[in-house]
């Protein structure tokens, strides 16, 4: 019953899927948001000069704690160190990044994912690990929504 909550029926899944590519799937779309966080956090005055103290604290506060949700979500996947690769692509955009578009996208992706795993967990008979793969997610949306508390 765990996972029939996420199950999609309609979902239309690729037929390369599986366990090793939905875990791969799952910490490169981890690394790649922790990499934005990273690159945001480490610029000192990211919001411009006309930003307060305030708000440069918040901003910082923010960095840290979802770069420190992201590394958890990713230790559930793999026990490897997440990949963080700074492309000039990636640069940019964390120097760009608003928190206020960042979480709601990340938990729109994280949901996303949670629909496609349990629904390719039921349709593979895999349901013990996509039992784990749920709690990976959800974690994740906790996880990140109490990184974001002010």
């Amino acid at each position: 019953m765990f996972l029939e909550q996420y199950y999609d029926a309609g979902l239309e899944l690729p037929s390369s899927l599986s366990v090793t590519s939905l875990v791969d799937r799952e910490t490169t779309r981890i690394s790649r948001a922790l990499t934005l966080v990273i690159v945001a956090g480490a610029i000192p005055r990211r919001l411009g000069s006309e930003a307060s103290d305030d708000e440069l604290v918040l901003d910082k506060k923010r960095s840290k704690r979802v770069g420190w949700a992201l590394t958890q979500a990713h230790s559930g996947w793999s026990k490897k160190q997440p990949k963080i690769q700074i492309t000039s692509e990636l640069e940019q955009e964390g120097t760009q990044l608003e928190w206020i578009y960042f979480i709601p996208e990340q938990m729109t992706q994280v949901m996303s994912e949670l629909r496609l795993i349990a629904t390719w967990a039921i349709q593979n008979e895999e349901n013990r690990w996509g039992r784990t793969a749920v709690v990976n997610l959800e974690n994740e949306l906790r996880w990140i929504q109490y990184a974001m508390r002010d």
